[in-house]
């Protein structure tokens, strides 16, 4: 009956310093970065910025409530491209994870006591997988939610310290308390459109001897540069632009949160959007919005696939050669 959570929790601690530790670390480096400049820019201040009244004057401009509105908005949504470094850091993980998740184990032999064990490799392929869509994104997406509103905070009191009464027009903006909601609901999203590349990679893992890397990178890349000489050399259509997207892109490209919307085959995925203008909830229905695409469609079948190619793999490969 515990089977599957007692895998989840193996693959944690198993992987727990890619999961956990790696975007911790980076999230306290943004962070100390981000106060150290805040600091500086406090101690070398100039005096463009003054306050008189409830007014802000910038270089002798009257800033005033709308604007001042709009620039609070700004800041709250500052707190989405802040969080860039830590889906870097996911994306490396998941494909590191994912080309050593079946391949590992049978390069030390320990696949030999796991398979001992009275756990199916449906179970184990399904749980190793689980970890990759849900647990690492879920744990990012909480560190840099709380990351973001503790940078834009920082920020808003900076601004004060220098004179503008910028503070309480962004502790008065919903998106503030939203965007942390937002990028936590984002993972069933992101989840979807990353299948088919962890998939590819797990597939290349149960089945590669030895550089798993290299055939997981090599074999679509290999094919792309085929078919773009081919089609250069012969003056025919192949479908090489196609199969740079859809395919090398896909599997690669996806592992980086937000890229959704370069592979959403639907027109003006974006339309309408402005950032630090628009609510967060809008970006965040956009994103579910392009779940109808029939390109996330064909790449979760490709991914089923490949995810029971894995898992037919593993019941006969016993050994990285």
């Amino acid at each position: 009956m515990n089977t599957f959570p007692t895998l989840l929790k193996r693959e944690f601690w198993e992987h727990k310093g890619g999961m956990l530790w790696a975007p911790l670390v980076v999230g306290g480096l943004l962070l100390l970065f981000a106060l150290g400049s805040l600091l500086l820019g406090l101690a070398f201040k100039g005096g463009a910025l003054t306050m008189n009244g409830e007014r802000i004057v910038i270089d002798g401009q009257l800033i005033d409530a709308a604007t001042q509105a709009k620039i609070a908005g700004s800041m709250v949504f500052a707190a989405l491209p802040s969080m860039a470094p830590l889906a870097g850091v996911l994306a490396l993980v998941l494909f590191f994870h994912a080309l050593g998740s079946l391949y590992d184990d049978r390069k030390d032999r320990s696949v030999l006591f796991w398979k001992s064990m009275p756990v199916s490799d449906t179970a184990t392929v399904l749980s190793k997988l689980a970890s990759m869509l849900v647990v690492a994104p879920l744990i990012t997406a909480l560190i840099g939610g709380l990351l973001g509103v503790v940078l834009v905070l920082a920020a808003a009191l900076a601004a004060n310290m220098l004179g503008a009464g910028i503070l309480g027009r962004v502790l008065a903006t919903p998106d503030l308390y939203l965007t942390p909601l937002a990028i936590v609901a984002l993972v069933p999203v992101y989840a979807l459109w990353v299948l088919p590349g962890i998939a590819w990679c797990m597939a290349v893992s149960a089945w590669a001897r030895r550089a798993p890397f290299l055939w997981a990178v090599g074999l679509p890349l290999g094919a792309g540069v085929l078919l773009s000489w081919q089609e250069a050399m012969f003056d025919v259509a192949l479908g090489a632009g196609g199969f740079w997207k859809h395919v090398v892109g896909r599997f690669f490209g996806s592992f980086i949160p937000g890229l959704w919307f370069a592979f959403d085959a639907r027109e003006g995925g974006l339309d309408g959007f402005t950032p630090g203008e628009s609510s967060v909830l809008e970006l965040v229905a956009q994103s579910y919005a392009s779940l109808a695409s029939p390109a996330l469609w064909i790449g979760l079948a490709v991914g089923a696939v490949l995810v029971a190619l894995a898992i037919r793999l593993r019941r006969w490969r016993e050994d990285a050669g």
